[in-house]
């Protein structure tokens, strides 16, 4: 700032400008500062500062790029895995028997070849869902049924974390797309199953015990105002200090094989869905992230149809 302040008192022209950032509360900020300077009639000097936030317009210019590359990228890559995965299989099938010399060599080698083609694939379709992501078909849909579906799906695969829910005794719907309020749930249960096993690994390395505290997934819906909210909290490694304003971009990841594509999507989820999307430290360590979805009209559900709960716990032990 001092150097834009110096350059507008000494260029010809009396303006300077350019980008700053600021932190406050963990987030970062980026201003396009310009001056003017100028002389008054007693011979002091003035200065004529404006400031603007355009930390949303460089995020929404890098999500442009990103989401080109990631076109080119998923459009470049999948077209040669369907046949280097079909030719690994017809290796195995076909010579397995014939080799004699050390078959499980052979085994694990075509095995490996078919196992790191799945997860391009599936890295390549991340890379699609986020270029290419369609317009949401909102429907009427009962939050609560959608979540404890998920829940309980996640809690099959992650049998040694405990999930708690807390719904509402009176639910309502909301205008949504299921299939990518789905996706945008998923994506949080994961990224807080994996931090949670991200802390445990740590805690095994290092051999602290307190890092190894069983892990806890609680997830709560509640009304506020004219938004629905919809919370997912976590005793994983919790959120970065610096930085995290960025999380929600793409490639931008804490974790060594991550993507950084998750919360991108999820974001995209919820922008389209006239929401937002919100991150915060959870007390006592790990990580809430919110999901707002604005209410026009909350509608009640049939009773028959969806039958709320409050303080519901599944746990696994």
């Amino acid at each position: 700032m001092a150097e834009l302040l110096a350059q507008a008192q000494h260029r010809n022209s009396g303006t300077a400008d350019g980008q700053i950032s600021l932190s406050r509360n963990a987030i970062t900020s980026t201003f396009h500062v310009r001056v003017v300077s100028e002389s008054g009639a007693d011979d002091h000097m003035r200065l004529v500062v404006t400031f603007d936030d355009v930390t949303e317009l460089l995020s929404a210019q890098r999500k442009a790029a990103w989401s080109d590359i990631a076109r080119r990228i998923a459009h470049e890559i999948k077209n040669p895995l369907t046949p280097i995965q079909l030719s690994a299989e017809r290796l195995k099938r076909k010579y397995l028997k014939q080799i004699t010399d050390d078959p499980e060599t052979f085994t694990v080698c075509t095995d490996t070849i078919i196992r790191q083609v799945g997860d391009i694939g599936r890295m390549v379709d991340e890379f699609s869902a986020f270029a290419r992501m369609p317009a949401p078909v909102l429907n009427l849909e009962s939050p609560v049924a959608l979540a404890k579906e998920l829940v309980f799906l996640q809690q099959s695969a992650h049998p040694a974390i405990e999930y708690t829910l807390d719904l509402p005794e009176n639910p309502v719907t909301i205008q949504c797309d299921s299939s990518q309020f789905n996706r945008a749930l998923t994506n949080l249960l994961q990224n807080a199953a994996d931090a949670i096993d991200g802390r445990l690994d740590e805690g095994r390395h290092q051999n602290v015990e307190e890092l190894l505290t069983p892990g806890h997934i609680h997830l709560w819906i509640r009304r506020e105002a004219d938004a629905l909210l919809l919370s997912v909290a976590d005793n994983g490694k919790g959120l970065p200090k610096e930085g995290r304003e960025r999380l929600t971009e793409p490639y931008v990841t804490t974790r060594a094989k991550g993507t950084g594509l998750g919360l991108a999507i999820v974001k995209k989820i919820m922008e389209d869905h006239g929401g937002r999307l919100s991150l915060a430290d959870r007390p006592g360590g790990g990580a809430v992230i919110t999901l707002m979805f604005p209410l026009d009209i909350p509608q009640v559900l049939d009773p028959a149809a969806d039958t709320p709960a409050t303080g519901l716990q599944i746990a696994s032990r």
